[in-house]
């Protein structure tokens, strides 16, 4: 019964990640053929997983889904989560794909663990472990790679595509730190539903008025609904769930799963080129995933 369990976990964390890669291609071909402004599509995005999320709660769990409202800490606590972390990371991720590419963006969301690090190390005044140096370096030197191409006296990245895929990076550390507290008392899909609706509403004046501009077609209207429902509600919903069957450890190592997708869609349907050294700095930084997922004593807490 528990490798049955297992193997669902498995099964659940590798195809969430699949569709977060699948995700992040499928906007790269719509930023390319379509020219969309990316805080259009971040704004439908949110919104519609948000309320999404907040139905797909009331209906399978129950209850009122304004009860996390009922304390002012926790408030203030979510509709941080919704500005520095969803709404940051959509943001920035979509950013990064917009003016680079999805494989590359998705690789630098990856440096989100060393942003972890160096919080704690900050906060706790205590120096990182040799685990986590190892993981700073990896993530350091892997990024390195992929902005020069090997060619250390210039920039062959976009700057753009490089600063938010930096952001994506910090932002999924936010993700990470800032909800800790609401995801331990409540349903994660009432949170990460509240937060992404509460994230969106900014720039809804954005959607609004860019609606006009923009060529409404079913092409557009399918790209929506997938990185919508497969990219951002499947995907988040498979890969909690598989953190009832395997450790957090294990699913955070096989979320490398979701670059993998992105590069390989990248490079055989958008025939994106990758050089030797830019496969080299993605290789450092995934190795990133799988360091963090080693045993490690007096690990900062």
């Amino acid at each position: 019964m528990a490798g049955k369990g297992k193997l669902i976990g498995l099964l659940l964390v590798i195809v969430g990640s699949i569709s977060w890669g699948a995700s992040g291609t499928l906007a790269d071909y719509m930023f390319l053929t379509q020219h969309v402004p990316v805080l259009w599509v971040v704004g439908i995005r949110m919104i519609l997983a948000g309320i999404l999320l907040l139905l797909l709660y009331k209906f399978t769990v129950g209850g009122s889904i304004f009860t996390i409202w009922h304390s002012k800490s926790q408030a203030l606590l979510l509709i941080s989560f919704a500005i520095f972390g969803m709404l940051m990371s959509q943001v920035c991720y979509l950013s990064a794909v917009r003016y680079g590419n999805a494989a590359t963006a998705t690789v630098l969301q990856f440096t989100a663990p060393v942003f972890i690090i160096l919080y704690y190390s900050i906060s706790r005044q205590k120096l990182p472990i040799r685990l986590d140096v190892i993981s700073i370096i990896l993530a350091a030197a892997g990024t390195y790679l992929l902005a020069t191409k090997g060619d250390f006296g210039s920039l062959t990245i976009s700057k753009l595509g490089l600063f938010f895929g930096i952001g994506a990076g910090i932002a999924g550390a936010n993700c990470t730190l800032i909800p800790i507290k609401l995801l331990n008392k409540y349903d994660p899909r009432l949170v990460c539903g509240w937060a992404m609706l509460l994230g969106s509403l900014p720039i809804q004046p954005i959607v609004v008025i860019d609606t006009p501009h923009v060529n409404i077609n079913p092409t557009l209207i399918f790209e929506l609904i997938f990185i919508t429902i497969v990219g951002t509600m499947v995907a988040y919903l498979f890969y909690v769930a598989s953190l009832n069957y395997l450790e957090p450890a294990v699913t955070g190592t096989l979320s490398s799963f979701e670059p993998l997708t992105a590069a390989i869609l990248s490079v055989s349907f958008l025939h994106l080129k990758l050089t030797f050294v830019e496969l080299i700095g993605g290789a450092l930084i995934l190795m990133m995933a799988f360091v963090q997922a080693l045993p490690q004593k007096n690990k900062l807490e």
